[in-house]
């Protein structure tokens, strides 16, 4: 009797490996878990609402093209989603994992050519490339809630509308965004699997990296067919300044101050004067020349152009004061030879009466009050042109100083917000 019920239990067991056999397509994990004749994978999980999650989990962003537009990333691009449609035997699982059973189960990358696949686009994307060693670095785990993760790593490139007129003083916003190609989002809903840890991400780059989530007006855009959902992050990038100030800002700040020693020059020096002034003002055109050389371009003028240019123009300025005191010292000195001339019989008789005093036992000498005179009009000019120095050695670093308020202020905290 006994070997009758053995027997009885081993054809039920047959059966119904038989049967799964005949009612599956393929199988997997000791035909634990298995795909039913009737699957798919032309069709969605769900006729009503499929829900996919998305995380791209970032190691490190090598690059951020200014000249382009892009930024790119290596990541590992995980898509999770659940499919009911799958056929699992607890009880074989239970036998082939253990206490694994509850967690996720790995599974032949290959079996994913049998799944239904959501349609994932990644918006303004410019490259996907899959990265391998031995074989392309993929996986495929399931777990017994009939959740599908599929995990890939990539290097990504997409584009970020970028604008530089506060160069580089620039912050840039950058919106990573995935969704459904056919599917809108009364079919098909995307959430955000993990956002990457911006503490974690290795990166020698010339910006600061802040990552947040997608606001509320980025979870969805839309589409000639619809409204389509999407998931993803806000990446944030702020440009790191420093070497611009030691490069740039510091070096064509201080020839201003430099320029500023001409106006404690004397001005009938005029080759010390004029030599300094011509030599700052040829660098920072240099500087300005190297600049648009090296920057991103923009529709106007970048922050940095716009602090050169002032820059000139400030070494201008003091230029073309001197030029305006050499102008006052031609004109008046025009003006001087210009007078009339005194007669040949005036000076005659000049030369007559020096004579007579000679002979008379004076030694012929001009007055303290007669020299003073003379040289009058020489110290007028002296004065004036000291004074006018004084005024614009004044003048030029007070309007420096609030150029340089007002810019920083501007790009700093103004703009940004």
């Amino acid at each position: 009797m006994l070997g009758l019920l053995i027997l009885f239990l081993s054809f039920l067991s047959s059966t119904h490996q038989l049967a799964t056999q005949v009612n599956s397509k393929f199988c997997a994990k000791g035909e634990s878990i298995c795909i039913p004749v009737d699957y798919s994978k032309f069709d969605p999980p769900n006729e009503t609402l499929t829900i996919v999650n998305v995380g791209i989990d970032i190691k490190d962003i090598p690059q951020i093209n200014d000249k382009d537009f892009s930024v790119t990333l290596n990541a590992f691009f995980v898509v999770r989603w659940t499919d009911t449609r799958l056929v699992m035997d607890r009880e074989k699982m239970e036998t082939s994992l253990g206490d694994e059973v509850d967690s996720w189960i790995p599974v032949d990358v290959s079996f994913i050519k049998e799944f239904w696949l959501p349609d994932a686009e990644i918006l303004n994307l410019k490259e996907f490339k899959t990265l391998d060693v031995l074989s392309k670095l993929e996986g495929l785990w399931i777990n017994t809630q009939f959740e599908i993760m599929y995990a890939v790593a990539t290097r990504i490139t997409f584009i970020c509308p970028m604008t530089f007129e506060s160069f580089p003083l620039d912050v840039q916003i950058c919106y990573f965004q995935v969704g459904s190609f056919n599917y809108d989002n009364s079919k098909m809903v995307f959430n955000d699997e993990l956002i990457p840890d911006e503490t974690k991400i290795r990166s020698v780059l010339d910006y600061s990296i802040h990552i947040d989530k997608l606001p509320d007006d980025k979870q969805n855009y839309v589409a000639l067919t619809g409204n389509f959902s999407v998931a993803g992050f806000q990446l944030t990038l702020i440009r790191k300044v420093s070497h611009y100030i030691i490069t740039c800002y510091l070096p064509s700040g201080m020839f201003v101050i430099v320029s500023w020693i001409s106006f404690l020059i004397p001005p009938d020096i005029v080759p010390g004067r004029m030599t300094l002034l011509i030599t700052v003002f040829l660098v920072l055109v240099n500087i300005f020349n190297t600049i648009t050389t090296n920057i991103p371009k923009a529709e106007g003028l970048t922050a940095i152009e716009a602090w050169v240019i002032v820059c000139v123009l400030f070494v201008f300025g003091a230029l073309a004061e001197y030029a305006g005191i050499l102008l006052q010292m031609k004109v008046k000195l025009s003006l001087k030879s210009k007078a009339p001339t005194r007669s040949r019989s005036t000076e005659e008789s000049k030369m007559m009466l020096e004579n007579l005093v000679t002979v008379n036992g004076t030694n012929g000498d001009e007055s303290p009050k007669t020299k003073k005179k003379r040289h009058k009009p020489k110290m007028d000019l002296k004065q004036g042109t000291a004074r006018l120095d004084l005024i614009f050695l004044v003048i030029f670093p007070c309007l420096f100083f609030i150029f340089n308020l007002v810019y920083w202020l501007s790009f700093m905290y103004i703009s940004p917000n």
